[in-house]
Parts: C-alpha cells; structure tokens; sequence
C-alpha cells in the first residue's frame, strides 16, 4: 500500500473554536494515516494576502508532493470555486479559488492543471453554506493525500482564469521608503514588504527612522539595547522592524495591512 502524502493545513480559524479539531477528525476518518502539519491557524481574519505570503513562504520547508489545504474565505457560500490546482513539484493545492493559494503555487513551480471541486462523493454528505473548510476543503484533502486521482474531483479549469493576489511593491524616493506591514508574529516583529534593495535605493544607510523614532539597521536582536527599536532583515529576506526584548508591534501601534515611513 502506498504511503500517504503529508497534509498541510492553514486556516484563519484560530483555536478557540472547535472548527481546527473538527477539520482534523474530517480528515482523520478518511486518511487516518496522512500526516497533518498545522502550519497556522492564526492568519488575520479574512486576510487572504497574509494567508497567501504565509503558504507561499513556507512551502520550500514542508514535505514533496504535500497536499496543501488553505482556508482563508471571505467568499464562503458565494459563487467563487473551490479548486485544486497541480504544481509543477508535485504538490497539490485545495481552497477557494481568491488568490490564496496563487503565491504558493508560483512558489511550487507554478499551476500545472486545475480543477473545479464539484464531485460530492469527496465531499460530506451534507454541505453548509458557512463551513467550507469542514465539508469540502479538508475532506477532498484528504481523499487526495489517500490516493483519490486530481482529475477526479471534478472539471478541469484553465490555470490562466484563476484569481491571484500580489503583494504591493513599497514606494521609494529619496530618503525615504513607504513600507505596508506584511506580518506581526507572535513577538511583536513587524515584517515589512520592503527588503534590503529598498534601503538602498533610497539612499538611506545605517541610521534610519521610523515614526520620529530612532530605528539602526542591525543585524542581530542583540546589537540593540534593552527595548530599543531596530531594523533587522529577517529569516525571509525582508525587512522587519523589531525591538529588543519588546514587541515593535505595540511600540508603534502598527497591525498587517497598515502603513510605515522609514527615512
């Protein structure tokens, strides 16, 4: 019997509601011996962009030929398509059809194939109008890490019709870069869509500014003082505003989708 392919699952669920728990049993009853690995279940409500930059950027780190379901759906109920959507590594794509999963297919080797989600039998029997993830997503999930073919969950789509986000570039000009905030984590980093070239084009060196407070470009939380805000590149190659032993979030009042000078 062939091994099962790995799952992985991101939601805006968060975990004070049983809605992950369930999606897990879904899965559990149908591919009892796929590995799940909750990559998040603490994206922003409703913020597809985060959800896409969040699936994208960790795709180089999971598991070849992964099944990836995402759910992230201000759309649920309406008439936008539930999809899965073939790699060029291997891996499968399942969610809405609003951009979230198009970063990471890019990330992936880009969409392959596609198809329209329509088959009931990989599905639970009854569908809600409010809980996507539960009846369609982490179901045919499932199926697909199990060994159900992609070309049997229903009508193949053409890869160019899908929705797909981007992330806004930053403005540059002399002395100074308008940055939108991509991310906070859970310490208060402030990951920025702005990466190092950014700086440079500016013109800005070393010493910079952010919000009338003094933020150096360091390359380590340690070259900060105790509680002082810095600049930092991050894990990912962007630029994140950061501070010491503190939360850089809650220093400058600062949430995704918001905006930052640095000059």
């Amino acid at each position: 019997m062939t091994h099962p392919r790995s799952i992985v699952f991101l939601t805006d669920y968060g975990l004070a509601d049983e809605f992950v728990g369930i999606c897990h049993g879904v899965m559990a009853r149908i591919a009892p011996e796929a590995k799940v690995i909750d990559l998040t279940h603490a994206i922003t409500r409703q913020d597809v962009l985060q959800g896409a930059l969040v699936l994208a950027r960790a795709g180089p780190y999971l598991p070849d030929r992964a099944v990836y379901v995402a759910v992230v759906d201000p759309g649920v109920g309406s008439d936008r398509r539930a999809i899965a959507v073939e790699t060029g590594s291997g891996a499968v794509l399942v969610g809405p059809d609003n951009g979230l999963l198009s970063m990471a297919w890019e990330a992936l080797g880009g969409a392959r194939r596609a198809f329209e989600i329509t088959a009931e039998s990989l599905m639970l029997p009854t569908l809600s109008k409010t809980f996507h993830g539960r009846d369609v997503f982490t179901p045919l999930a499932a199926h697909l890490a199990a060994g159900v073919s992609i070309e049997d969950v229903g009508p193949q789509i053409d890869v160019a019709d899908l929705e797909v986000v981007e992330l806004p570039a930053p403005m540059v000009a002399p002395g100074k870069v308008g940055a939108r905030v991509v991310a906070v984590d859970g310490f208060g980093n402030v990951q920025l869509n702005v990466r190092p070239e950014d700086i440079q084009r500016a013109g800005l060196g070393d010493r910079l500014s952010v919000h009338g407070r003094s933020a150096p470009r360091v390359s380590v939380f340690a070259d900060l003082h105790e509680h002082a805000l810095g600049v930092i590149v991050d894990s990912q190659g962007y630029v994140a505003l950061v501070v010491n032993q503190g939360s850089a979030a809650e220093l400058l009042e600062l949430r995704p989708g918001g905006t930052v000078v640095i000059e």
